[in-house]
C-alpha cells in the first residue's frame, strides 16, 4: 500500500514539473507575436537559407536581423551570385546598420503580417520583406541590386 502510494505521487509531481516547465501556451505566443511586430520591436534567427537556384543550407552561427522603431541591423551569411565584388573585401554576406529605411507592416486579419522595409541609407539599394506567422515562424527574403535575391526561414524572438 505504501509503495503504490509512493508511487502515485511521484508521478503526480512529475506531470506538475512538466506542466510547470512548458513553455507560452499558443495563445500567449500568439499574442507576444502580435505584439513585437506591431510594436516593431523584434529580432528575426535564420534557421535555414535558401539560395536562389540552390539547396537549402542549415544555419548553424549566431545570425540576425533586428529591428527596432529606430534602427534596422543585419548580420546574415549570402550564398549566391554576386554580380559586383564587395567594397572592402570584407562585406561579404549581408551587413549593415540603418537609421534610414522604410517600414510597412500590413496584417491579414488571421494573425500573419507582411512586412516590407527598405534600407535608403546604404551605397545599395536593398529590400528586405518578412512574411511573419502567429507561431513566430517567418520566412525573410533579400533583395540586392548587387546580387541575388536569398530567402531565409526562421523565427522571431
Amino acid at each position: 500500500m505504501m509503495k503504490t502510494l509512493i508511487t502515485a505521487t511521484l508521478i503526480v509531481a512529475f506531470f506538475f514539473s512538466c506542466k510547470s516547465g512548458d513553455s507560452l501556451t499558443k495563445a500567449e505566443t500568439m499574442a507576444k507575436i502580435a505584439e513585437q511586430v506591431e510594436s516593431s520591436r523584434y529580432t528575426f534567427v535564420p534557421q535555414t537559407a535558401h539560395p536562389m537556384g540552390g539547396r537549402a543550407i542549415n544555419i548553424t552561427s549566431s545570425y540576425e536581423l533586428k529591428v527596432t522603431k529606430d534602427t534596422i541591423s543585419a548580420y546574415l551569411p549570402y550564398f549566391g551570385r554576386a554580380y559586383t565584388a564587395p567594397y572592402p573585401t570584407d562585406e561579404g554576406g549581408i551587413k549593415f546598420v540603418s537609421t534610414n529605411f522604410s517600414y510597412e507592416t500590413k496584417d491579414n486579419g488571421k494573425g500573419q503580417w507582411y512586412t516590407t522595409i527598405g534600407i535608403k541609407d546604404d551605397r545599395r539599394n536593398v529590400q528586405l520583406t518578412l512574411d511573419i506567422g502567429n507561431t513566430g515562424y517567418a520566412t525573410l527574403t533579400v533583395r540586392d541590386n548587387t546580387r541575388q535575391p536569398i530567402s531565409f526561414y526562421g523565427r522571431i524572438e
